[in-house]
């Protein structure tokens, strides 16, 4: 208890009134015509006024210390319980997703739920297994896992105030043994695909506006037809991080089984604002893009990291798409991409061209941000994948000087 009036201490704000005794006198000493009670109770926390209680709660993070807290007695329980479980976390195992089922069936806890997170792991780092690593998955126990995720992930629209959903994929879970199991990749994809499904489902009859996905494998756009099965999103913002063509060329002996950026991207409609497509670990291109269908008259904001444009300006291809959404688009950013060049001997578009392209058509733009004014030219090479074309790691100084003008001209004062 000591440890929560400490906080106190650190949230009063100077409007508060003070607690009884701490700023006039000892809260044990007597008065001059009282005797010294010693049997008078110390002060305790709910002494204090709700207001400082509060403070304390909203100052708490840790979800144990909360669910202590919640445990201390029914006022704790009313005051604590829509923060400790406002959001939920499931983790990658069997005995995780059966948790989120019985808060699920428990209708004054469900209320409460705003975000559902997916297997969060602080400071992991993402690797697939090596090729030739030994498989010592169990068959059985993944399918378990499949089924168990499946059902609490269709499950999700008995939340009636979730708003936000957050999967991270990991290749590997926690076996019902209790031991952290590495996965195949096809394991590993076939999870996603499951759990993505799922997730479709629930949309059919969710009010989920926000939808962030870390770590997906892209595979074969058939895979996921069950996205377009959704004939009206309720999604409003989409954030995706996909893992790189080198990561996924390393397992998979092909340089190119690299599946679209439009395979989850949610159908045409007007509700949609903001997307974000990220390859944190390296560049991603597909060389089927297929973005021609998806329109979103709301898009207001687009950002796109390590993603590769296409050598030629088509309607299913990146820098269309961009333009496409020109009426709508108020903010942009451009981190580390690439533009591709199909051979040595092809003609590039240079980032000069791209930039004065949008510069013309992006009228409506209000914020551009890019980490390089060059970003990169890449080329995909049959031993090492999509690698730096190497007539530009060292640039020539006319090329450089034009792209740097190019996009000084774009990104000057709006």
């Amino acid at each position: 208890m000591r440890h929560y009036l400490t906080i106190i201490c650190s949230v009063l704000e100077p409007h508060t009134h003070p607690i009884r005794g701490w700023e006039e006198e000892p809260y044990d000493s007597k008065p001059a015509n009282q005797p010294y009670n010693p049997y008078l109770p110390p002060l305790a926390m709910m002494d204090l006024p709700i207001e400082l209680v509060s403070a304390v709660v909203r100052k708490i993070s840790s979800i144990s210390d909360l669910l202590s807290l919640r445990s201390v007695n029914s006022a704790f329980r009313d005051l604590v319980t829509p923060q400790a479980f406002s959001e939920l976390h499931i983790r990658n195992s069997v005995e995780s997703a059966q948790t989120c089922l019985s808060i699920l069936a428990s209708p004054s806890l469900a209320t409460h739920v705003r975000e559902v997170v997916y297997d969060r792991r602080d400071h992991a780092q993402f690797s697939l297994l090596p090729p030739g690593a030994e498989d010592i998955c169990n068959e059985l126990e993944i399918a378990d896992l499949e089924d168990a995720l499946a059902e609490t992930f269709c499950s999700l629209p008995g939340f009636k105030n979730l708003e936000s959903v957050v999967l991270n994929f990991w290749p590997s879970f926690r076996s019902q043994r209790g031991t952290e199991i590495q996965e195949h990749p096809f394991w590993f994809s076939n999870r996603q695909i499951a759990v993505l499904h799922a997730l479709h489902v629930a949309f059919k009859s969710s009010s989920i506006r926000s939808l962030t996905l870390n770590h997906v494998m892209l595979i074969s756009p058939a895979c996921y037809d069950f996205v377009s099965a959704v004939a009206s999103s309720p999604l409003h913002h989409l954030s995706m991080s996909i893992v790189a063509n080198s990561e996924l060329s390393i397992w998979s002996g092909s340089k190119a089984l690299n599946g679209p950026l439009s395979s989850l991207l949610p159908p045409s409609n007007s509700n949609f604002k903001s997307l974000v497509l990220r390859s944190p670990q390296g560049l991603y291109h597909s060389l089927n893009t297929q973005l021609r269908s998806f329109n979103y008259p709301a898009l207001e904001t687009l950002i796109l990291e390590n993603i590769v444009f296409d050598p030629v300006p088509s309607v299913d291809g990146i820098e269309d798409f961009i333009v496409r959404h020109k009426a709508s688009l108020r903010r942009l950013e451009i981190r580390s991409c690439s533009s591709y060049v199909s051979s040595i001997t092809t003609p590039i578009r240079s980032w000069s061209t791209i930039w004065r392209r949008l510069a013309e058509e992006l009228g409506s733009l209000r914020v551009f941000v890019a980490n390089d004014a060059r970003q990169g030219y890449a080329l995909l090479d049959d031993t090492h994948g999509y690698i730096p074309h190497p007539s530009f790691l060292a640039a020539s100084p006319e090329l450089t000087q034009e792209d740097e003008q190019a996009y000084l001209q774009f990104s000057g004062p709006r």
